[in-house]
């Protein structure tokens, strides 16, 4: 019996197009540590020796892609602490730049991440400006959990409806008990 490792096939030549190899480091910038993080760059490298010739340039493609993948994973773990702190509702200590690159530390009350086509946003109430601001996700540098509760803040604050937002649906406005229901009467003795 032959060893499956043995039999190796392997594809017959194939015709990528930039935008698919570009999809192929797109994917492992996202999962640098999957499953089968390992062949993707070998495919990786296969790809940009085709279509880039010069061995300089392929390394800064495969060094773009390495450093993508860093920020991915550094994403991914300051994302871990925010859902923490959006599931207990607890302060977080930022570290940010602005779109200048300057730094500063942010204490927030997070309330909900957002996507973009571009980018996630922390949106959350900024306790030094005393007001609601929307973080983007790649000029966030660091992020803490403390031991703080969040206080609750009205949706509305931050743009968004009360009763289609899960943390706001404690705050919408509940309905009256005694006014009628869909056309229905509370009657002494049933319902009419």
């Amino acid at each position: 019996m032959t060893h499956p490792e043995v039999l190796s096939p392997t594809l017959p030549p194939l015709a990528l197009r930039p935008e698919e190899a570009a999809a192929i480091a797109a994917a492992l910038a996202v999962a640098p540590k999957g499953p089968y993080a390992a062949h993707g760059f070998t495919a990786l490298f296969k790809v940009l020796e085709v279509l880039e010739p010069d061995p300089r340039r392929r390394q800064e493609l495969v060094e773009s892609t390495l450093s993508a993948s860093a920020g991915a994973l550094e994403w991914e773990k300051i994302r871990a602490v925010l859902d923490r702190a959006l599931v207990r509702s607890r302060v977080v200590l930022l570290g940010y730049q602005d779109g200048k690159g300057r730094p500063s530390r942010r204490e927030v009350e997070p309330q909900l991440l957002v996507r973009s086509s571009e980018h996630w946003f922390l949106v959350a109430w900024c306790r030094e400006r005393q007001a609601p601001r929307w973080f983007r996700s790649d000029r966030i540098t660091s992020a803490r959990m403390s031991d703080e509760p969040a206080p609750r803040r009205d949706p509305a604050l931050f743009g968004l409806r009360a009763d289609t937002h899960p943390a706001g649906r404690g705050l919408a406005a509940r309905p009256d008990p005694a006014a009628p229901r869909h056309g229905l009467r509370v009657l002494k003795g049933g319902r009419e």
